[in-house]
């Protein structure tokens, strides 16, 4: 009788331990939580005249991404990095929400600048930086914005972005003030939805240890499966959102629970077939962000973007009152043959400024 018991009392102190160990990270309790979350911080909010301090963090074989520019390596970092500042050394990035679990660090911002001395912009985004094993080196590093916030005042592309973003919201979130044109009937035809399977319907949460346990579980599946909603579940999906819930990308915000209703509809009728896949996921307390890639076609043109997401639930609870989707606009309209040449110059343009592996076509400035 006595093994049963020990085996019993093992397992409940493991339990008991868990949110214990998951506060004391949280907390800052351990000097290596602390030095990550410090460096994670410095690396996005580091400006033009202290950013050189930084560089010994950074993994000799560092890989460094966003929607227009791919950097492998330190010495390839240390001179994109030169020129990046070099270019907008006024620029400013100030960090919103911040997580840092298991060595992989998360953080939503804004950056404020001028790019090369005359395009001035400002642009929200989210950053993953990850740790190697338990040391303060970052081996990979990836930022989630838009170049459409800064394209939309360069001169010769703001019409290609401004464009695109009247069309997208026309297809998706007609308010009035758009003065869009009569859309097609297509939201009184909802598709037929599949349940979730996988994912508890919300419920009453209570204090002790099983409860919080199935409450972390369960945000972990609702999380995801928000994040990857597609045309066949997302009705089934709609009691994971508060009646108050907020939502923003780089084009559109939805304010409330009656507005999200008729987005989603406009949004699948437009792409049936979008396909998000989530990659990196984290969840620390209410918070959870996933970095992501969707597939599919809007308006019949086939696009693929890669992004990242915040969500924020309510106090125990599996409902959703925040989230933010982080991508490049751009993606798509890269895929717009009238808009395409817009995207390409603009691209061009910034890899000759700031992106050492470039071959530049430009002649000299």
């Amino acid at each position: 009788m006595r093994k049963p018991t020990t085996i019993t009392l093992f397992f409940a102190c493991i339990f008991m331990l868990l949110p214990v160990v998951d506060d004391a990270e949280a907390g800052g309790l351990s000097r290596l939580y602390q030095d990550q979350l410090e460096i994670g911080r410095g690396m996005l909010e580091v400006q033009n005249v202290d950013w050189t301090t930084l560089l010994r963090y950074y993994a000799k074989d560092i890989e460094y991404h966003d929607s227009i520019v791919d950097v492998y390596g330190i010495d390839d970092l240390t001179e994109f990095l030169a020129r990046l500042y070099g270019s907008s050394p006024d620029l400013v990035t100030t960090i919103e929400d911040e997580t840092l679990v298991g060595g992989v660090y998360s953080a939503t911002w804004t950056m404020v600048g001028t790019f090369n001395g005359v395009v001035p912009y400002e642009a929200k985004g989210m950053s993953i930086i990850k740790f190697r094993g338990l040391s303060k080196k970052v081996y990979y590093w990836r930022d989630y914005y838009t170049e459409g916030d800064i394209m939309a005042n360069a001169p010769g592309f703001g019409d290609a972005v401004e464009g695109f973003r009247w069309y997208y919201r026309c297809a998706v979130n007609p308010t009035p003030e758009l003065g869009c044109p009569p859309a097609p009937a297509t939201t009184d035809a909802l598709p037929e939805t599949t349940p979730l399977a996988d994912v508890s319907a919300p419920h009453k949460y209570g204090r002790n240890t099983r409860s919080i346990i199935r409450l972390r579980r369960d945000r972990f599946n609702v999380g995801r499966a928000l994040v990857e909603i597609n045309a066949a579940n997302w009705q089934s999906l709609l009691q994971y959102y508060a009646y108050d819930y907020q939502y923003y990308d780089p084009i559109v915000y939805i304010d409330g629970f009656d507005e999200l209703v008729p987005f989603f509809a406009r949004l699948f009728a437009s792409s049936p077939d979008l396909v998000t896949t989530v990659e990196d996921e984290m969840l620390v307390g209410n918070v959870y962000t996933a970095t992501w890639t969707m597939e599919g076609k809007f308006d019949g043109v086939p696009y693929e973007a890669k992004g990242m997401s915040i969500l924020k639930f309510e106090p125990w609870s599996t409902q959703a009152y925040y989230s933010r989707d982080y991508y490049s606009e751009a993606d798509i309209m890269a895929t717009i043959p009238p808009l395409f040449p817009a995207v390409e110059q603009f691209r061009i343009f910034y890899r000759c400024v700031v992106d050492p592996a470039f071959d530049c076509p430009l002649p000299p400035p």
